[in-house]
């Protein structure tokens, strides 16, 4: 691993973390300020919505100017944001502090990928973007665990602290061995609103974009409300919480590393419903628990382990296709993913936390829908695009 991908990766892993770190502090947050469940939840969606408006105009200006610059300007509003949060005396400033943190570390989170093809070949760049997948999965995933045991010593302002020293961490390392331009286009060729649009026009485009979020974005409401539904409403103490996301963080990061030799082995067609299988179980599951109204952390626990591992292969097997389809606009389709993932896990928690009764019914109800959703679509994916078919095709 030479230097400059250990940037790129410590920026992703950043970009990560940032967004979940937080939220083992939710309770502890709420009852300092007194503020609602909403409110509280309200900190990671506005973080998640100003991260992907901010992906939209990063990428366009890394474009128009470099990545390099860009970056630096996001690390160092990140920063700014970061320590609004560690020092805010009210709720306000904290929002305002979690604002920006989301539109900083959109620059570093959508532009890092980019460095990679612009500097090294196709081979090297396909073997990089699966460590760096796998890193900013696993660091997602993790990020409330370290979360909670920051929490745990240092009180919710060590989570922001955590923030503001990687934020400071990264600027110096981009500043010093991020290459010094990336590619620079005209105006006229940076100006591609309508390029977003006609992808989303595209019925092949806009299916792989819908099928791709939305079997992410249910784990992610989850883990979002996980922090009020088992420390506030369950009981389950901080220091014993971090085992509870450890088990979902270990699945998630363990399937992502295994997944291309799980492809490699079974085959695309065979992972691919095996892994919707899985996901079938998983909500079997959650819909027995939604019925039975179970409030055992445990066995919900248990049944987005299975959630956890399921997720994985379908997103893994789909994204090359997906980029097939847009073969010019790689960059502004993965800035859709990104954007929509963002927006629909922020609209959702905020909804979820807006109606949230104090079990975990509707964040079960919440989980599942998404979940039937992203098959249901899949099903229409497959027809429209049978890539399946032929899976020894090599996308």
């Amino acid at each position: 691993m030479n230097t400059l991908f250990a940037v790129i990766v410590l920026m992703e892993i950043l970009s990560g973390v940032e967004i979940d770190l937080c939220i083992p502090s939710f309770p502890e947050i709420k009852d300092i300020f007194k503020t609602s469940t909403a409110a509280v939840e309200g900190l990671l969606s506005v973080n998640l919505f100003t991260n992907c408006l901010g992906a939209l105009i990063a990428g366009t200006l890394g474009d128009k100017y470099g990545r390099k610059p860009i970056i630096l300007y996001g690390l160092a509003l990140f920063i700014f944001g970061s320590a609004l949060c560690v020092f805010a005396a009210n709720y306000q400033m904290l929002l305002l502090g979690r604002i920006l943190q989301g539109f900083g570390i959109s620059c570093p989170a959508c532009l890092a990928y980019v460095i990679i093809p612009d500097t090294y070949d196709v081979k090297t760049h396909q073997k990089m973007l699966g460590l760096l997948n796998f890193f900013a999965t696993a660091s997602m995933a993790i990020a409330p665990v370290i979360g909670s045991h920051i929490a745990l010593y240092f009180g919710w302002r060590g989570n922001f602290g955590f923030c503001l020293l990687c934020g400071v961490f990264c600027f110096v390392l981009g500043y010093f061995f991020l290459p010094p331009a990336g590619v620079v286009k005209s105006c006229r060729e940076v100006s591609f609103m309508c390029k977003y649009f006609e992808i989303l026009q595209n019925p092949k485009s806009l299916h792989y974009l819908m099928v791709i979020c939305f079997f992410i974005v249910g784990y992610w409401v989850f883990i979002g409300m996980a922090p009020i539904l088992y420390c506030k409403d369950f009981g389950v103490p901080l220091r014993h919480f971090g085992f509870y996301q450890g088990a979902l963080a270990f699945t998630l990061a363990v399937v992502s590393l295994l997944s291309e030799r799980l492809i490699t082995f079974f085959g695309q067609k065979k992972c691919f419903y095996g892994s919707v299988a899985v996901c079938v179980v998983s909500l079997v599951l959650i819909a027995i628990l939604v019925v039975t109204n179970v409030a055992h952390p445990g066995l919900i626990t248990f049944a987005m382990v299975f959630l956890s591992a399921g997720i994985v292969c379908p997103v893994n097997i789909l994204c090359p296709y997906a980029y097939k389809v847009v073969p010019e606009d790689k960059g502004k389709l993965n800035a859709l993913i990104m954007s929509l993932k963002m927006a629909v896990i922020s609209f959702l928690i905020q909804f979820t936390s807006f109606v949230y009764s104090g079990n975990f019914r509707i964040v079960g109800i919440v989980v599942a829908m998404t979940l039937i959703f992203a098959i249901a679509m899949s099903r229409r994916l497959l027809r429209i695009d049978p890539i399946l078919s032929n899976p020894s095709e090599n996308p």
